[in-house]
């Protein structure tokens, strides 16, 4: 005894991909895609004004901390040349 195949559509389910839904539904799908991308995109923005914001922060900091490496240096070199002068002095 042969098998008779399902009827036409029957494998279809109601909200396969392959079914053609309204216009309707098409365009909120659409319009709730955009949203979804529009809010993506204002989030992306938002991190990247984040992002810029730490980035000058950690410049700032770094350069608070090189700073007093940088007046340290001078001062030990000022401190020879008095010791230079002292000896002189003392000759």
């Amino acid at each position: 005894m042969l098998r008779l195949p399902p009827p036409a559509g029957a494998y279809i389910q109601n909200e396969h991909s392959y079914q053609v839904g309204s216009a309707l539904l098409w365009k909120r799908r659409a319009e709730a895609a955009l949203d979804a991308l529009d809010k993506a995109q204002r989030q992306l923005q938002a991190c990247k004004r984040r992002e810029q914001r730490l980035r000058l922060r950690v410049g700032e900091l770094q350069r608070e901390r090189r700073a007093p490496a940088e007046s340290r240096r001078p001062l030990k070199e000022q401190l020879q040349v008095f010791e230079l002068q002292l000896l002189n002095d003392g000759e």
